[in-house]
């Protein structure tokens, strides 16, 4: 079977729509700045911001250079390019992993969409609420040292929930970010986000590594929301994303059919028979991906179903694997993931990420590595981060 992640499994129509005289416009400008050439601006910002996000006084001072590649006008001038993006139209059935290319969004007139407008917003979930300012259609992720856009269309459909996720988990941000910037983790190879949700790690990580190399590797964001996930894809096609691919299904320990009670962050129980949704459950290794970096596992007490449909996949690409659990892993799910991943020759003792990273204060990211050489290669990285005596707030 070929790998899906060197097909682009949708077919995406030129530009015929567009009218003659854009066409023209279009040639007018190529021209132009053919002869002038496309520059690339440098910026250098020095942020100080606090560590924690929190009232504590353990700041840090980070320098960013962010590389801009390509000015306003060359993006414009790429969209004449490109050609317009079609709506997926993604489904709980969905069979098989699709790739997006890059397209032309195509997005209407919003009225105001200067990159630098701020909004004033109290960020309100069923579980917290996130007050602040923040970029109105552009949100600055700091670890990955990206800046993402946001369609003015959605805002009100639920949109603004992206903007505290830029420093929620923000120490899990940095750690991962950290390691694929100093190489122990390759950012030509792939990474699978599992619990996607919106995008809120799938579309950073998928723009770091696009900065990290000329030749990055994809991200494959799975959930089995299709409204969180159409949600991800237009927020990709927005930011001219061109390694992304997603699938709509449940990886578990066999292929079947789940049920779901809720459209939103959905938990899996086997054992339910009917529901809101119905979705297919798939094992991981029938998706034949390789050249893994890194598997993300976020998926709500699934975490040992999953494992146990992914071993070929571990076994060849040996990634690091990050799964969320209890502190201490001591819930009897947890105990499953590190037999599981013990059996499979992985560092006996997970690397825990000291912040909330849920619901339950108690729970913890767990960094699980494939031989003790990359372990002790991360730990020259990260070491400081994961050794912080203070627990950072959710």
């Amino acid at each position: 079977m070929r790998d899906p992640m060197n097909i682009v499994t949708h077919s995406y129509e030129f530009m015929h729509h567009r009218k003659i005289s854009r066409v023209l416009v279009a040639a007018v400008i190529a021209f132009a700045i053919g002869w002038i050439g496309l520059c690339s601006d440098r910026i250098n910002i020095d942020i100080e911001e606090n560590a924690d996000t929190t009232t504590t006084s353990n700041k840090i001072s980070d320098k960013i250079n962010i590389e801009k590649s390509t000015s306003e006008t060359a993006k414009n001038n790429l969209l004449f390019q490109l050609p317009l993006c079609k709506p997926l139209n993604l489904t709980a059935v969905q069979e098989g992993i699709i790739c997006l290319p890059k397209c032309d969004p195509s997005v209407a007139d919003e009225g105001s969409l200067h990159p630098n407008e701020k909004i004033n917003l109290t960020v309100q979930t069923n579980r917290d609420k996130y007050p602040g300012e923040y970029g109105k259609y552009r949100i600055h992720f700091p670890e990955e040292e990206i800046y993402l856009h946001v369609d003015g269309r959605e805002y009100k459909k639920g949109g603004e929930a992206m903007h505290p996720r830029s420093v929620t988990e923000r120490l899990f941000r940095r750690v991962i970010a950290k390691l694929f910037r100093a190489g122990v983790l390759d950012p030509t190879k792939n990474i699978i986000n599992t619990g996607s949700w919106i995008g809120d790690n799938a579309l950073p990580w998928a723009m770091m590594l696009e900065q990290l190399t000329t030749k990055p590797g994809k991200v494959i964001a799975v959930d089995p929301s299709p409204m969180y996930v159409n949600n991800m894809v237009n927020t990709a096609h927005l930011n001219l994303i061109g390694n992304v691919c997603t699938h709509v299904t449940v990886y578990s320990a066999k292929k079947g059919t789940v049920f779901t009670s809720t459209t939103e962050h959905m938990g899996v129980n086997l054992g339910l028979k009917r529901g809101e949704k119905q979705i297919n459950m798939i094992t991981l290794d029938s998706e034949n991906i390789t050249n893994l970096a890194l598997l993300h596992i976020d998926v709500e007490g699934h975490e040992s179903e999953l494992l146990t449909g992914a071993m070929d996949l571990i076994k060849t690409s040996r990634p690091v694997i990050v799964t969320e659990g209890v502190s201490g892993l001591t819930d009897s799910n947890d105990k499953k993931v590190a037999e599981i991943l013990r059996s499979l020759d992985y560092v006996h003792e997970s690397s825990e990420i000291p912040e909330i990273c849920g619901w339950n204060k108690s729970c913890r990211n767990h960094i699980w590595w494939p031989d003790q050489d990359m372990k002790d290669s991360a730990m020259k990285v990260i070491g400081n981060d994961l050794s912080r005596s203070e627990i950072v707030p959710w």
